[in-house]
């Protein structure tokens, strides 16, 4: 009973479904005097974001992104990592309140070219016929 077991769960781990992992891009983010850089991202819908946020001031700084549940620490000297997977396309701000200093980030809504499957075309089209009829 324990080998059969033992066999069952091996195998319905080897044959279980992937699961699906969204492609992750890597960002950073410097906070300094001026405000954040860069002070717009760029991403596209589905993708995981991994943040890298670092500070060139003394003073303690962050980065929020209240709709992804993003709360890091950027402070001088060190790299706080954080990630959030962005599914929908618009615009989303991040923001610090101690410094004052916001940005966006813009998901872009990804492009999926049509494809068409031959025997879902119309017989006319499939049927050649010389130029001169």
């Amino acid at each position: 009973m324990k080998l059969f077991l033992l066999s069952f769960l091996i195998l319905s781990h080897v044959f279980a479904a992937p699961v699906k992992v969204p492609p992750t891009r890597e960002v950073a983010v410097i906070v300094t005097k001026e405000g954040y850089y860069p002070r717009s991202l760029s991403v596209f819908e589905g993708e995981r974001i991994k943040f890298f946020v670092t500070s060139t001031l003394e003073e303690p700084n962050c980065l929020i992104v209240e709709s992804h549940k993003v709360f890091m620490a950027a402070n001088k000297g060190k790299v706080t990592e954080g990630e959030a997977v962005f599914d929908k396309a618009g615009e989303f701000a991040f923001y610090c309140p101690s410094s004052k200093s916001d940005g966006k980030i813009v998901v872009l809504k990804k492009a999926v070219p049509k494809r068409e499957v031959a025997s879902e075309k119309s017989q006319e089209s499939m049927v050649w016929t010389p130029k001169e009829y």
